[in-house]
């Protein structure tokens, strides 16, 4: 029964070596992640983060210290905001794959007059072409928002 024990706490130590080993490895990608995307956020690009709640927040969260204008954000099932057309502002959508219709045709609106000045940065866990493809997703808000895949990549096709 002793050495059965001493088994298990082995493998518990193991296991724990292997978890320690994967954090610090999704740690490093995360600090590649930010550093790349430092470049695309400098440009004022639309960016669409694909990934895993937890390393979207965290990248969102690095992105965010650099920031020097307002920032609105949107989740499901609150009301949409936009800054005045004349404004500078960054918009961020969580889960952007759970964003109604008529919200997206607004999102676009918004980006139609702002100019460049209204940037946005939306986070989804699922791909969103599928959803462009069965026609539950605007295919022009599609495309003018950039994909940036964090951790392993997903299929956009």
């Amino acid at each position: 029964m002793g050495s059965r024990s001493n088994g298990v706490g082995m493998t518990g130590a193991a296991a724990g070596a292997n978890q320690f080993q994967q954090l610090r490895e999704d740690w490093r990608l995360l600090r590649e992640a930010h550093r790349d995307l430092q470049i695309v956020w400098r440009q004022r690009t639309n960016m669409l983060l694909l990934g895993a709640p937890g390393a979207t927040r965290i990248v969102l969260d690095m992105l965010e210290l650099d920031v020097r204008e307002p920032i609105l954000r949107w989740r499901p099932g609150q009301p949409l905001q936009f800054p005045p057309p004349d404004r500078t502002a960054t918009l961020i959508l969580h889960d952007v794959d759970k964003m109604t219709c008529p919200d997206q045709h607004a999102v676009l609106r918004c980006l139609d007059q702002t100019a460049g000045k209204v940037r946005v940065v939306s986070t989804t866990v699922e791909p969103l072409w599928p959803r462009v493809q069965r026609g539950v997703f605007n295919e022009v808000l599609y495309y003018r928002l950039n994909t940036v895949c964090l951790g392993a990549p997903a299929s956009e096709s």
